[in-house]
């Protein structure tokens, strides 16, 4: 049984979805003010060799290596389960898109796979707490580098 039901839970898998919406729309507009806000400050990102953590590093982070870079972001298919009335985990069907310039050339990289995330409701708000790239699939040009 879930640890919460009915409209309660309807609604709180809406915010989280619209949650997911927002993070997106904001990284592919590189809006990091709008990105660092759909995050806790102790946000941990497993998405690199090494935990990133604190939202702040993250987005020090993703600010440099998307630098120049287009992206378009699409998840879609939330599998989203409550652990509590303030805690939620989500895996969302992940495509991603990056094109940039580089040696006078465009590049390309697409992925695929899954995002695995963690909430936490605080103040009110639903908000991610972590989250783990699982990448199925990538394709990249001859020669591509995505460096920052």
């Amino acid at each position: 049984m879930s640890a919460i039901q009915g409209t309660e839970r309807l609604l709180a898998v809406e915010e989280i979805i619209t949650l997911q919406s927002r993070r997106v729309r904001a990284v592919d507009t590189q809006d990091w003010a709008l990105y660092k806000d759909c995050h806790t400050d102790d946000f941990v990102s497993h998405t690199m060799a090494d935990p990133i953590r604190g939202i702040d590093n993250v987005v020090a982070g993703l600010s440099v290596h998307l630098a120049g870079v287009r992206s378009c972001h699409v998840v879609t298919s939330p599998e989203i389960v409550f652990t509590s009335a303030d805690t939620a985990t989500g895996v969302w069907v992940l495509q991603d898109r990056l094109w940039w310039e580089q040696d006078g050339s465009d590049h390309f990289c697409y992925g695929w796979g899954f995002y695995n995330d963690t909430y936490a409701k605080r103040d009110g708000r639903w908000l991610f707490t972590s989250r783990k790239i699982i990448r199925t699939r990538v394709e990249t040009s001859p020669g591509a580098r995505l460096t920052g």
